[in-house]
């Protein structure tokens, strides 16, 4: 085994997903390279999520030689736990998506749904943790009395430094973050007046980091039950979409990334942009990782969700394997079916919470709802997810003008399905870039840490592709083809989904 101080330098990263929790010991030397990834399911609780991460992290750094520089904590937003004023978490995590329409739309009455946003730059006030809380009171939860919020970044830092801290693209999802104009500088703490809406100060949230900055050091008690050095820096990197989109290497304007997991999310760089419209167009605002630019983010709810609602839905005991070849055969062809892809209304572009499934397509005689076989719904379910990507990139180059030619794409069942990854570059104009990365977001995590404490300046490795393959090549997109998803997805099927 080499020496320790031979060694090239390592950082870890931590990514709290709504599915599950990855871990990756990334590795530096010429560019980065994920040593060891550990990916556990996302437990129920802000108790159980602190022991879930501190057990993968001692496993993925058990007996490396590597020295370890930082730790980087990147999460999905709108996601925490109440906690008790020595920030020991309260119960189960309360998650983006359990959100209240209904306290939401009470909470915007009072507040004025425009100037909530202009306030914010949070267009789904529902999944945010001040309706959580204020849904609680109503109920007259007595955890509130000395509770704080801790997101599920923060119960991961406390967990390791001792202290709940946060990183201003996390404070941006909350709802009770304030949203400064394009080159003004981002606050320090939540704001008063909006955790006021619900009756709360600023010190019931944990301190916000800024660019630059880090969360705090490794403490005693977790460095020995991690086998790790105290005083190793932990940074908050910040909300998963955004850390995987600047590790990636999006980090000036025009340039995107496309992150899909549960859920899938364009985010876009911009010098700026106009908060009426992005509101209208149901697309979130915050700044960019180093606190630059400001970030137009598009969201549909479902993506991987929908491909395995899919297999139980549409296609009960199809063979998967055979159902997903035969769609990167059809991929290549004609493209005649797609699938609205509404499994939860729709945020983004032209937000309608009432936007359902629906399959639009020659229907087989006698099938109404089916296509001919697996293999051709399940293309049309893909379709359906690649061209609602379209429409939120199209949307985003209204607000924000144009992307530039190449738009990143961060692993994921988005890449990984060979027919899903065809279609998208079909039907997006321009040149797909596949990030290498297994773990794009933990390893991510780690490379954004490596930054602020070492000052490593790689981005994360792209898959090389053969000049004349399909990767190589610029799309102009089917506009004729996204024309009509447009339309079917805007007037409302009187037909059951």
């Amino acid at each position: 085994m080499e020496s320790v101080t031979d060694a090239p330098l390592a950082a870890l990263g931590v990514d709290v997903g709504t599915t599950n929790t990855k871990v990756v010991l990334a590795v530096f030397g010429d560019g980065v390279r994920e040593e060891r990834t550990l990916s556990v399911p996302t437990p129920s609780s802000g108790a159980a999520l602190q022991s879930v991460v501190l057990n993968a992290v001692r496993d993925v750094v058990l007996d490396s030689p590597h020295p370890i520089v930082a730790i980087g904590v990147a999460a999905m937003g709108e996601t925490g736990s109440l906690a008790g004023p020595d920030d020991q978490p309260r119960g189960e995590l309360l998650r983006w998506a359990d959100g209240d329409a209904a306290t939401a739309d009470r909470l915007t009455a009072a507040v004025g749904a425009e100037a909530l946003y202009a306030a914010t730059g949070v267009p789904a006030p529902h999944k945010s943790p001040l309706v959580h809380w204020q849904r609680l009171a109503d109920q007259q939860d007595a955890r509130l009395d000395d509770a704080r919020w801790l997101g599920a970044d923060a119960l991961v830092i406390a967990a390791l430094t001792g202290e709940a801290v946060t990183d201003h693209t996390l404070a941006a999802r909350t709802m009770a973050y304030r949203l400064p104009a394009s080159g003004e500088p981002l606050a320090r703490e939540f704001d008063r007046d909006l955790v006021g809406v619900v009756g709360l100060t600023p010190d019931r949230f944990p301190r916000v980091a800024l660019p630059g900055e880090t969360a705090g050091l490794l403490g005693a008690d977790a460095a020995r039950a991690l086998g790790l050095p105290v005083g190793i820096p932990v940074v908050a990197a910040g909300h998963d979409h955004a850390v995987g989109a600047w590790a990636a290497g999006a980090r000036e304007p025009g340039q995107a990334a496309d992150s899909v997991g549960t859920a899938e999310a364009l985010l876009r760089i911009a010098e700026s942009v106009p908060r009426d419209a992005a509101r209208e167009q149901g697309m979130s605002l915050a700044r960019s990782i180093d606190g630059r630019y400001e970030t137009l983010l598009a969201g549909n709810p479902a993506a991987g969700a929908l491909v395995e609602w899919a297999f139980a839905e549409l296609l009960p005991g199809a063979d998967r394997h055979a159902a997903l070849e035969g769609a990167r055969l059809r991929a290549e062809g004609p493209l005649d079916a797609f699938l609205l892809p509404y499994l939860r209304g729709r945020q983004s572009p032209s937000p309608d919470a009432a936007a359902s499934v629906r399959l639009v397509q020659p229907v087989e005689e006698g099938a109404p709802g089916r296509l001919a076989d697996p293999a051709a719904t399940l293309t049309a379910v893909l379709t359906g997810l690649a061209l609602q990507l379209a429409w939120m990139d199209a949307s985003q180059t209204g607000l924000a003008g144009p992307r530039r030619p190449e738009l990143t794409v961060l692993g994921g069942p988005g890449a990984a399905n060979a027919a899903w990854w065809r279609l998208k570059q079909r039907l997006l104009p321009g040149r797909l870039r596949r990030v290498a990365a297994v773990e794009p977001v933990a390893t991510g995590a780690a490379l954004l840490a490596a930054h602020r404490v070492a000052g490593i300046t790689t981005s994360l490795p792209v898959h090389p592709h053969d000049p004349g393959s399909a990767d190589s090549v610029a799309s102009a997109g089917d506009p004729a083809l996204l024309d009509a998803f447009v339309e079917a997805a805007t007037l409302r099927s009187k037909e059951p989904a």
